[in-house]
């Protein structure tokens, strides 16, 4: 009996042994959690601002915290471009209970889903099947209310267009995971998935403009379609670009290849008599030809096995800014042949002809020069024969030219700061240069007389050319036709170049296509640009403006 006391009361003591011991590992336990609680209380009290957000930043590209793609605003902070989150509309077959009262309930919501097909669906063996792609928030309330079960709404982003088809080309794309693949998108797809937003030149109101008035006149033409830059001639920024046709951008995977090539800034093209802007000036700044000599333009010009024709003949010598007015290819070819092909070929490089663009754009075309420099080849180039560039191009070299020379590189960033371009052309060049253009425009003489928008003294000049053929030579009865113009031309302000592809009719020459719409563009876009319209009783109606005697088709006649 004393020993089973004893052995009790041994037992009872390692009990309590045992006790006393959890106990204390226990406090220790919990002394070394409120240590280790306290310490990173105090030492988080102790971080500045910029420890934390770098801590936070940190955390979030660990823990896959993706930002919603940054927007795409036009230059007044429109919305171009968003991202938003849509929800689908999915459901396990095999978890349906009744299918007739499922589909009923579908149907009450979504009622132009058809029963044949939500029938098929739902006796399917899988798993997940697809209702709908997207589905509003609303619709989403109304699911959850019926109650129907083996229902999944997923979530996801989408970025979408708000102005579908506005800009599509200068805007681009994303594929399915939302990755830039096309125009702003791609050029700025970094930045963008950062979460960044970014500001393009574009006027959403203008593009607008350029968009409808240039469609008119294609349809009007039965056209295959054309191209428009409307662009700041000082710092370059594009407020415009357009390609036609252009398409919905929220429809991008749907679309043929047609659609989406980029005619503007991709597609290059022989630009026709436009490029005698270039010749002529060249001309004036070469010092070789003064912009009183003449040039007689009387008779066809034969070189090697081609002859040179003029669209209008004229039966006198005429100067520089006539045959820049009467658009004479003999003329053009001749000024050419007297400053020769390196002095061209150095031109054209300078004014960025030869190169693609540095515009912000994926899609650039690159121009197709000829260099050979034989006399013939110097004279077609001289009219636009034997060199392909991009609308854009010519726009450049439009602005450069009425911009005092200096050169203007096109852009669809909005600059802060001024850039310090390389001077091509002298002021006095520049000047002359203008004055010219005024005239092609305001003279009853000149090819691009349709253009001319009264009180906003618009300069220009036309391009009339054959369309080539890939697999060589011309098409002889398919027409590239362009006006490349500035306003206003004693300040110049905006640069308005317009192509269009392939116009049908007897009268299909840019004097008759492309004129008319620079006029209604000028009009339109003026008095949101706040360019107020000037008379000839205007203080500055004839500042830095030259007069030139132009002949018209009878040798005495000064108009």
């Amino acid at each position: 009996m004393s020993f089973l006391h004893f052995q009790n009361n041994n037992t009872q003591k390692n009990d309590l042994k045992m006790r006393r011991l959890k106990l204390l590992i226990c406090g220790a336990l919990l002394f070394i959690a409120f240590t280790t609680i306290g310490y990173r209380t105090v030492s988080l009290a102790g971080l500045d601002d910029k420890t934390v957000k770098k801590s936070f930043r940190s955390v979030n590209s660990k823990n896959l915290i993706h930002p919603f793609r940054g927007n795409i605003l036009d230059r007044n902070n429109n919305l171009l471009a968003t991202t938003v989150n849509i929800s689908s509309l999915n459901i396990n077959p095999q978890e349906v209970l009744d299918v007739n009262q499922t589909i009923l309930k579908l149907k009450k919501i979504f009622p132009k889903l058809k029963r044949e097909k939500l029938l098929q669906k739902l006796n399917s063996n899988k798993k997940h099947v697809q209702i709908l792609k997207e589905i509003s928030p609303r619709d989403h309330v109304s699911l959850l209310k019926l109650g129907i079960e083996a229902l999944k709404i997923e979530s996801s982003k989408k970025r979408i267009y708000p102005n579908h088809s506005l800009a599509s080309h200068v805007l681009g794309n994303t594929d399915i995971d939302g990755k830039g693949i096309a125009g702003i998108e791609k050029r700025f797809d970094k930045v963008l998935a950062n979460g960044e937003d970014i500001s393009i030149s574009i006027h959403s109101g203008i593009q607008h403009i350029l968009k409808t008035l240039l469609l008119e006149q294609i349809n009007q033409f039965k056209a295959e379609g054309g191209a428009g830059i409307i662009m700041d001639a000082k710092n370059g920024e594009i407020y415009a670009l357009v390609s036609l046709p252009d398409y919905n951008a929220n429809n991008y995977n749907k679309l043929l290849d047609n659609k989406l090539f980029n005619k503007a800034t991709k597609g290059t093209y022989e630009l026709g008599s436009t490029l005698k802007l270039i010749t002529a000036a060249v001309a004036l700044e070469s010092d070789l030809i003064n912009e009183n000599e003449v040039f007689d333009v009387s008779s066809p010009l034969r070189i090697s096995s081609r002859t040179i024709r003029d669209y209008h003949p004229l039966n006198y010598a005429i100067s520089i800014p006539e045959v820049v007015v009467h658009s004479s290819n003999i003329g053009s070819a001749k000024i050419a042949e007297k400053f020769g092909s390196s002095t061209q070929l150095k031109y054209l490089k300078s004014l960025g002809l030869m190169d693609k663009l540095s515009l912000e754009l994926p899609e650039l075309g690159k121009p197709q020069v000829r260099t050979d420099k034989k006399l013939l080849t110097t004279m077609t180039i001289s009219y636009g024969h034997g060199i392909s560039i991009t609308p854009t191009h010519l726009a450049s070299a439009t602005a450069t030219i009425v911009n005092d020379g200096i050169r203007v590189d096109p852009t669809l960033l909005i600059s802060n700061s001024a850039k310090k371009n390389k001077r091509i052309f002298s002021k006095e060049t520049s000047k002359k240069m203008r004055s010219i253009m005024r005239l092609v425009v305001s003279n009853k003489n000149g090819t691009a007389k349709q253009a001319e928008a009264s009180g906003y003294l618009v300069g220009g000049k036309t391009g009339t050319a054959e369309k080539t053929n890939p697999a060589g030579g011309y098409f002889k009865k398919q027409n590239i036709v362009t006006l490349t113009s500035a306003f206003p031309m004693n300040n110049p302000r905006f640069i308005i170049t317009v192509m269009i592809d392939n116009p049908k009719g007897s009268k299909r020459t840019a004097g008759w296509v492309a004129a008319p719409v620079v006029n209604k563009i000028v009009t339109r876009i003026a008095p949101i640009l706040n360019i107020k319209p000037q008379t000839k009783s205007s203080v500055n109606f004839s500042k830095n403006l030259l007069k030139f005697k132009i002949r018209g088709k009878d040798k005495g006649a000064i108009l």
